[in-house]
């Protein structure tokens, strides 16, 4: 698993290691407990001479491609950095794969795929149509992932993620990526980026998806690759949209507080309605969100007054 270290990773992790797998590591910065997996390596997903040394030892038989960049704007400020890091980082990683006799991977892309879709919510069978560098990185990915399913026969599983917030009581670090939900807690305010968006409130609309939820989507699809279908594309989502305003007032629900909003302007590749449709992923792996919305703010606040922050 790439990314290993990182939130959704971690939350991954707590779901395989009960499940009878054997799980290897690998992420640049080395989490403080690696006991969820058989062994850890500190280091890029770019790293072929490192890449080359575990899948030959640890005999991989499939990645998990769990890191890259998961906040938009980080990506729209400096698209080079994560263009080279992501998108050619993960070249090398497919590269050294197949190599390696690899044949199986799970990504977990992103619902910034699909840009302003039109009509939400966005279907697997709508076209991708990114507006800002963190869906163009992760299209590029999903495309030459399904090119080297034809030239290759690499197995593959396309996850594509809403917004994943909430903690799971035994995960090690709360995320670090600037989504709503933690500028909340840490700050007690948040920036409104925009109240011009062609929605209902003129706020952007999001659907979150606990990362709990998301794991146990990883650990659903794993056993079907390989199989008589081979590649699958699913979205991971709750299916409901809440607008900025509503999430707000959700937080102050379950946290009793009230948070300051400070307007600033729209900002450069950010999506006005993020809604996409995961029926798909229920239908054909069983897959269902469990929590609501108040549950995933509430974990993320239980688990903050847990770990003293």
């Amino acid at each position: 698993m790439t990314g290993a270290g990182g939130y959704i990773g971690n939350h991954c992790a707590l779901k395989l290691l009960p499940s009878g797998h054997s799980s290897f590591g690998l992420d640049a910065i080395r989490p403080k407990y690696t006991s969820l997996f058989q062994k850890f390596y500190t280091g890029d997903h770019g790293d072929t001479a490192l890449l080359q040394r575990i899948l030959k030892e640890e005999r991989i038989e499939c990645i998990i491609h769990a890191s890259g960049a998961s906040n938009v704007m980080d990506t729209v400020r400096d698209p080079i950095k994560y263009y080279g890091n992501d998108l050619m980082g993960t070249t090398f990683l497919l590269q050294t794969a197949i190599e390696n006799n690899v044949k199986k991977i799970i990504f977990l892309s992103s619902a910034q795929v699909y840009g302003n879709s039109s009509p939400p919510p966005a279907t697997e069978n709508t076209p991708p149509n990114p507006i800002n560098p963190l869906g163009k990185i992760k299209l590029a990915i999903e495309q030459l992932i399904e090119s080297l399913s034809v030239s290759h026969d690499l197995h593959y599983a396309i996850l594509r993620i809403s917004n994943a917030i909430g903690m799971d009581h035994q995960a090690e670090n709360f995320p670090s990526n600037g989504d709503l939900l933690s500028q909340i807690l840490h700050n007690g305010s948040l920036d409104l980026f925009g109240t011009d968006f062609n929605t209902a409130d003129h706020r952007a609309e999001r659907d979150f998806i606990h990362v709990s939820d998301v794991a146990q989507a990883v650990l659903q699809v794993l056993p079907k690759l390989g199989g008589f279908q081979k590649n699958f594309c699913y979205n991971i989502a709750s299916g409901k949209s809440y607008s900025v305003a509503d999430f707000i007032k959700s937080v102050e629900k379950v946290t009793h507080l009230t948070v300051a909003i400070n307007p600033r302007e729209r900002r450069t590749g950010e999506i006005e309605r993020l809604a996409i449709d995961p029926y798909l992923a229920q239908r054909e792996l069983g897959w269902r969100p469990q929590y609501s919305l108040e549950y995933m703010i509430e974990s993320s606040v239980n688990w903050l007054k847990n770990n003293g922050e």
